[in-house]
């Protein structure tokens, strides 16, 4: 196990934020969402620096949109919301969770990482060399790319990726 503490990254440290820790803080998760919380709020305070990846974007959408058809109680599952949202276009503009917490993100102090052609290329040669899944490796590709040496997850699998530094909640 080769990680550390959400809540003691080193200050101005830059930090990119993988989709789990989003998802804890927005669904209030009851182990892991406060201190999801406190490490945004370090970010809106600057106190480190907050990265996220458009990637983490797209994945935060889509999980915060299945979890809030499920809460509604419009859907048991994650194969029963996919279905109803192709099938009933009018439920994703009525959603409001998912919305508001991109909208949170981009008023906020994190930087938004663009992709880049060579990013996906990187995130190849990663996923080779540390076994990685290809989401798993793009994120890790943006960090690479970018320079950023620290990632907020609960995800285990980026320990094994020796240049970066896993904080978890």
């Amino acid at each position: 196990m080769n990680f550390y503490k959400l809540s003691y990254i080193p200050s101005n440290a830059k930090v990119l934020f993988d989709t789990n820790i989003f998802v804890y803080s927005a669904l209030d998760h009851p182990e892991y969402g406060e201190s999801c919380t406190q490490a945004f709020q370090r970010v809106e305070s600057k106190e480190i620096k907050g990265y996220v990846p458009t990637i983490v974007l797209n994945e935060l959408l889509h999980r915060l949109m299945i979890a809030e058809v499920i809460k509604k109680e419009l859907a048991r599952n994650t194969r029963e919301v996919l279905k109803l949202l192709k099938h009933d276009k009018s439920i994703i503009p009525s959603l409001n969770i998912c919305w508001q917490e991109i909208d949170k993100i981009f008023a906020s102090e994190f930087t938004v990482l663009e992709d880049m052609p060579n990013i996906f290329r990187k995130a190849i040669q990663i996923s080779r060399e540390y076994s990685l899944l290809s989401s798993d490796a793009y994120i890790a590709s943006f960090a690479n790319v970018y320079g950023i040496t620290n990632i907020a997850t609960n995800d285990t699998d980026f320990e094994s990726v020796r240049w970066i530094k896993v904080w978890k909640p």
